[in-house]
């Protein structure tokens, strides 16, 4: 079994399939990334023959539809940009959700109508906000399926305190305006006066605070995450007046066993009582005065966290719904079986 998984950029989604690959390679199936902006679709099939190909309908070209149509055996699942009832609610100019273009939608034709495929689209929304914002793949025989962001057991296990990364409040992340409308009103608050909480703020793209410690190794944003006594986890505005994403930050936090205290968005509340919820800046930086004098709180509360994620939403688990979605249910359940025995 061999697993082709495409990668556009490294953005969270990147760090979500370089999840996935870890996991099949953990369970003796495997996987490797293409790059499709370095490598043409024929060399990477040609050179690694897939028995599954996880890409995206917004990078599909012609060349990939005709490498997908000479293997009929060949099972396809595709990240794909929002279609669904809410469409016609959402303001496109205010908020970065990513949407079906008719020219994805065409192309999407193109490969049902000459292949069969794909065998599902996926984006990681929970399933039942799926069926208000994927329903329509439904129309044209395409099956939607949920693929939440997940934790990578490889890259976050065996997190350590780490003296260097000790503080009140570590932070991982990039700032840019769009993100800044949130970030301005939880985070920038608790950088003035300088002394009033230990603030690290890491990032590969410099911000323009003095908290701003520079960029941190991927091995290392586990250590701070338990290094820190607060993990802030932050949305983007559309997760705030729609309620359904959930970004990778917080699977992060909660597999390496930090303690997060996160904006509240609806779709948080899967997480149950292993996150703190605050519901406006002012109850975020009265929890954090909170939970900064309340160690064993936070202790029992990131144990909670950390078991909820390891038991539901490890790369593990995300590889076992590909499996199954593509009909191999022994591998899936096996899969599963893998994800039991992580400690």
């Amino acid at each position: 079994m061999k697993v082709m998984i495409a990668s556009d950029g490294t953005h969270a989604h990147f760090f979500q399939r370089v999840a996935w690959k870890h996991a099949f390679n953990a369970c003796g199936i495997e996987a490797e990334l293409w790059d499709y902006k370095q490598v043409s679709a024929f060399d990477a099939f040609d050179t690694f023959e897939p028995d599954i190909f996880m890409g995206q309908s917004y990078n599909l070209d012609d060349a990939t539809i005709k490498c997908i149509k000479e293997r009929p055996h060949l099972k396809v699942g595709l990240r794909a940009g929002d279609w669904g009832v809410h469409e016609p609610l959402v303001d496109k100019q205010k908020y970065n959700i990513l949407f079906c273009s008719q020219q994805e939608k065409q192309m999407l034709k193109k490969l049902k109508d000459e292949t069969g495929k794909p065998d599902f689209v996926h984006i990681h929304y929970s399933q039942k906000a799926m069926s208000v914002t994927h329903n329509h793949y439904e129309s044209i025989g395409i099956k939607p399926v949920s693929l939440m962001m997940c934790a990578d057991t490889i890259m976050y296990g065996g997190a350590k305190i780490d003296e260097k990364l000790k503080c009140d409040i570590g932070f991982v992340g990039g700032y840019w305006p769009h993100k800044g409308l949130i970030i301005n009103k939880y985070l920038f608050p608790l950088l003035h006066p300088m002394d009033k909480y230990r603030v690290k703020i890491f990032g590969n793209q410099p911000w323009k605070v003095n908290q701003y410690c520079g960029a941190i190794s991927d091995s290392d944003v586990k250590n701070l995450f338990v290094s820190a006594k607060i993990c802030p986890n932050l949305s983007e505005p559309h997760a705030h007046e729609f309620g359904i994403d959930v970004n990778e930050r917080i699977f992060k936090i909660l597999y390496s066993g930090g303690f997060c205290i996160s904006d509240n968005v609806d779709a948080y509340k899967m997480f149950g009582d292993g996150v703190v919820l605050a519901d406006s800046p002012a109850d975020f930086e009265e929890k954090i005065n909170h939970y900064l004098d309340a160690p064993e709180e936070r202790a029992t509360i990131s144990k909670r966290g950390r078991e909820f994620v390891k038991a539901n939403h490890t790369g593990f688990h995300r590889c076992a719904t590909i499996l199954a979605e593509c009909g191999f249910k022994d591998l899936s359940n096996q899969m599963i079986e893998v994800a039991g025995t992580i400690k």
